[in-house]
């Protein structure tokens, strides 16, 4: 498991071993802090891309996390 934060954002990895193909899957969860200071979560779909290293499923569940808060405040500087 690999815990970042990236622009007030709590990006979690945690890479899943898949039985059929002795691969590696990644999953990511995205949390952040609401206006009440509760806060928000967002599970990423899993990556349909399996990995033999468990480091790389985990980099690259960090990656998507990354790029999710990224096009979030894309859209938020476009509105």
């Amino acid at each position: 498991m690999a815990l970042i934060t990236h622009h007030h954002h709590a990006i979690i990895s945690t890479p899943v071993y898949d039985d059929d193909t002795g691969k590696w899957k990644s999953s990511t969860c995205v949390s952040w802090p609401n206006k009440e200071n509760a806060r928000e979560v967002h599970f990423l779909p899993s990556s349909p891309e399996l990995f033999l290293r468990f480091e790389d499923a985990e980099e690259a569940g960090l990656e998507a996390g990354k790029n999710w808060v990224e096009l979030g405040f894309k859209k938020a500087l476009a509105s």
